[in-house]
């Protein structure tokens, strides 16, 4: 399940992301904390947007995010995004990434998957 917050017809800043998924999970700044051991007011910078070394934002978002129950990689490329667009650098996404991005992430989508084409190659060979 991917829920994304949404702001009101605008687009959230990672902070308030971040936090409006906790909340929407029912998990307080505390409990991200100490689940990532991390110091609380931390978590509190990112979600302020605060944190301004980037590699350390970085790290810091991918940790909060497997806590909160967030795909840690897209959480980071989001951040990613929202440093270039507060550099003012257009956020260029590659076609091919963009496809991947679009990519279902769950495991039981691909078994299904294989299994059909399984049973494609099967059928196929079994009629020659």
């Amino acid at each position: 399940m991917r829920e994304v917050p949404q702001g009101n017809g605008r687009a959230l800043s990672f902070g308030a992301y971040l936090r409006q998924s906790r909340k929407l999970r029912e998990m307080s700044l505390e409990e991200v904390a100490t689940t990532t051991k991390l110091p609380a007011r931390v978590v509190a910078a990112l979600e302020a947007d605060d944190l301004k070394d980037h590699a350390h934002a970085l790290l810091v978002a991918r940790a909060c995010a497997s806590a909160i129950g967030l795909d840690p990689e897209e959480t980071a490329l989001r951040l990613e995004e929202d440093f270039q667009r507060a550099q003012g650098v257009p956020v260029k996404v590659s076609p091919a990434k963009r496809l991947w991005e679009r990519l279902p992430r769950e495991p039981m989508v691909w078994i299904v998957v294989a299994v059909t084409l399984a049973a494609c190659v099967a059928l196929l060979l079994r009629g020659h």
